[in-house]
């Protein structure tokens, strides 16, 4: 399964180019990092906004509400810093509470 998960990470970069951690500023993408979807039975949304992450069968992250950024699409997204063992960035689907502000932000 572990084979699967790095597999997913050679997707091209695209759309990942340009963003940067909220917190740490650090570039999500370059040459030396990876970026790919991860399926959402690796991703555990957690109250509060957090969530854990699953990327190997031992290795689990916690990515606070200010590290996540919203996707492009409707997937989980990470950048990890080889050798694989930092993640750089988390893209999250939209959720419904942003959703909503977006169109309160319209009558305004």
């Amino acid at each position: 399964m572990a084979k699967l998960f790095l597999i997913a990470l050679t997707v091209a970069h695209s759309w990942y180019t340009g963003y940067h951690d909220p917190v740490t500023g650090y570039e999500c993408c370059d040459a030396k990092k990876d970026c790919g979807v991860i399926a959402p039975r690796f991703v555990e949304p957690l109250p509060g906004g957090g969530f854990n992450v699953r990327t190997g069968s031992k290795s689990r992250y916690f990515i606070p509400k200010n590290r996540v950024i919203e996707s492009e699409d409707s997937q989980y997204h990470i950048c990890l810093s080889p050798p694989f063992s930092y993640i750089r960035c988390f893209f999250a689907p939209r959720t419904e509470a942003s959703r909503e502000r977006s169109a309160l932000d319209h009558f305004e």
